[in-house]
């Protein structure tokens, strides 16, 4: 374009004056048109996080209260005194008497500690008890008849003495309603039938202790919802409802879970629930949004002003670092052609204050270092020619041994040691198969080939203590492997297997191609070991899966199964060459 080519033709500080300004001024634009609808949504999810990780603790201290309670009743269920109490049904006053001392011990001392229990009451047709933490009068002498014919205790009897959590309004044991009741069928421990009833009243306290520690949201509210019913709301005194019907039917509708937007009263509040699985509690938070905004308006001017300040600093600071830039890029253009050069760079020195000075040290070190590693690398080439001479040399005493060998096989023909022959001939070969000139990789046959060899010898060492059988799949004799990875496993199955038998042993080598790979098993009859509780280890071992898993990768290798007294098989998988 041509509204370009003056930029581009410019020197290096003026472009970076210009880029400095335009830098400045695009983020101011951007943050000043986007900030308030971004912000708003980042603050909104960091009140919704907050929220709900608050709601989450409330929700573990209503669970943990809620195991308590229900830890009470189970304690009062198994109870025999208590079982005693309500199902005594003797005139012996005096027994009558000591049930009743028992249990109204053992209550108290369940109640004792829990501050947050207003009474405690267990009732049967034959008589009941109550304890309180709180100086109240009952309101009915008959406090058993008027529970069990209300529709409350229906509900609780059709549990057949699991508990539940409910709001009363039928009855009413002590004059100070209840906020919050628990009840529960009680049953006979041996027969299961019902025999009485538990119900232990909660005080509004329990929620207050429950907050007291939990740092709830500036200007917010937290509510506790029992079906459609208020049973806290930590900011109010005593159960007036601060909410109206239209506002408690919104909060009551909703889902169990999440973060809503909600208007009420003409005011917009940010409203985050939880549901508390046990006992289906509702736990609301409702935060104003106004008090969201205002978080947001002052994070928005913030930007805003110093985004302001950063244009004012980038404009002046450019032009003050842009001729110490220049500076540096001077002296770096000049290293740049002494290094193509292969010149000499000695004297010069950059400033590391900033970017380019290091750069610049960097580059000058680098050049140096190469100056180095090309030295290095004509002597390690003098070292290699070196090492090939010394491999040479090497190579010449195995071919001298194995010449050697043959001779002795010819002597040993000659004067008729036949057994004497035969080894020499096995470990000539065994020799030549090694040498293999001088590559790592042979053929399944050579490998096989070795195999016979070296077992021919074993066989005549231990007098023919042991049989050998190989199967090979047809076709595999050409295959290209990695050699010594058979014979090793075959010392192995003589020297820890058949040697330690006392009987005559048998030796199985098969092997067969699958799709992509050769299969090797190295099987014998000797002595084995339990492959359960002990591994098997050794050089020869390591050393192969080591190799194995070099060259043709991790999911090749040894696997060895072994039974006591039965023997053991080695099963070796390599990949197949092209």
């Amino acid at each position: 374009m041509k509204w370009t080519r003056p930029l581009l033709a410019s020197s290096i500080r003026s472009k970076i004056i210009i880029l400095c300004v335009i830098s400045s001024l695009v983020p101011l634009i951007l943050i000043a048109s986007f900030t308030f609808v971004y912000l708003s949504k980042v603050i909104e999810h960091k009140f919704s996080d907050t929220t709900t990780n608050l709601l989450s603790s409330i929700n573990w201290n209503i669970q943990t209260f809620v195991n308590d309670v229900e830890g009470i009743s189970k304690l009062m269920l198994s109870s025999r005194d208590v079982q005693s109490f309500l199902t005594y049904n003797k005139e012996n006053f005096k027994e009558i008497y000591r049930l009743q001392t028992v249990t109204r011990d053992f209550a108290i001392n369940m109640t004792n500690n829990k501050s947050y229990i207003r009474y405690l009451y267990i009732g049967s047709p034959q008589r009941d008890l109550i304890v309180t933490n709180q100086w109240d009068a009952t309101t009915n002498e008959n406090i058993y008849g008027a529970v069990t014919h209300s529709q409350w205790y229906r509900q609780v009897d059709t549990l057949q003495g699991r508990g539940i959590w409910l709001n009363n309004t039928e009855f009413q044991i002590l004059k100070t309603p209840d906020l919050l009741l628990y009840g529960k069928r009680l049953n006979n421990l041996d027969t299961l039938e019902p025999i009485g009833l538990l119900i232990i009243s909660i005080d509004r306290r329990v929620f207050d202790d429950m907050f007291r520690d939990i740092n709830k949201p500036a200007n917010g509210n937290l509510l506790i919802l029992e079906q459609d019913r208020v049973i806290y709301n930590n900011s109010q005194i005593g159960l007036q409802n601060p909410l109206n019907e239209h506002d408690l039917n919104i909060i009551s509708s909703l889902p169990d879970k999440g973060t809503r937007i909600e208007e009420m009263n003409g005011q917009k509040y940010v409203i985050t629930f939880d549901t508390n699985a046990s006992t289906q509690w509702k736990v609301v938070s409702m935060i104003p949004y106004n008090s969201i905004n205002s978080e947001i308006a002052f994070v928005r001017n913030l930007t805003i002003g110093l985004t302001l300040l950063a244009f004012l600093l980038a404009a002046g600071g450019a032009f003050l670092i842009s001729d110490r830039i220049t500076k540096q890029l001077t002296i770096l253009t000049s290293v740049a052609r002494k290094a193509a050069r292969r010149e000499e760079i000695e004297g010069i020195r950059f400033k590391e204050q900033d970017e380019i000075g290091r750069i610049g040290n960097q580059f000058v070190r680098i050049f140096r270092n190469n100056s180095e590693l090309m030295d290095k690398l004509m002597e390690a080439k003098l070292k290699e020619k070196e090492a090939e001479l010394l491999a040479l040399q090497s190579h010449i005493n195995p071919h001298f041994l194995y010449n050697t060998l043959n001779s002795v096989y010819l002597m040993a023909e000659k004067i008729g040691a036949k057994n004497i022959s035969k080894m020499v001939m096995s470990l000539s070969n065994i020799f030549k198969l090694s040498l293999n000139n001088g590559e790592y990789i042979t053929t399944v046959g050579n490998e096989i080939d070795q195999v016979k060899n070296y077992l021919e010898i074993q066989n005549i060492r231990y007098s023919g203590r042991f049989d050998v059988e190989i199967d090979l799949e047809p076709g595999i004799e050409k295959d290209r492997m990695l050699k010594l990875l058979i014979q090793p496993l075959v010392e192995n199955a003589i020297y820890h297997g058949i040697e330690l038998k006392e009987e005559k042993g048998n030796i199985y080598i098969r092997g067969r191609k699958n799709e992509h790979s050769l299969v090797f098993e190295v099987e014998d009859d000797g002595v084995g070991f339990d492959s359960t509780t002990a591994r098997p280890s050794g050089y020869a071992l390591k050393n192969i899966q080591e190799r194995i898993q070099l060259h043709y990768g991790q999911e090749y290798g040894v696997s060895v199964d072994s039974v006591p007294g039965v023997g053991t098989k080695v099963t070796l998988v390599i990949g197949i060459m092209k």
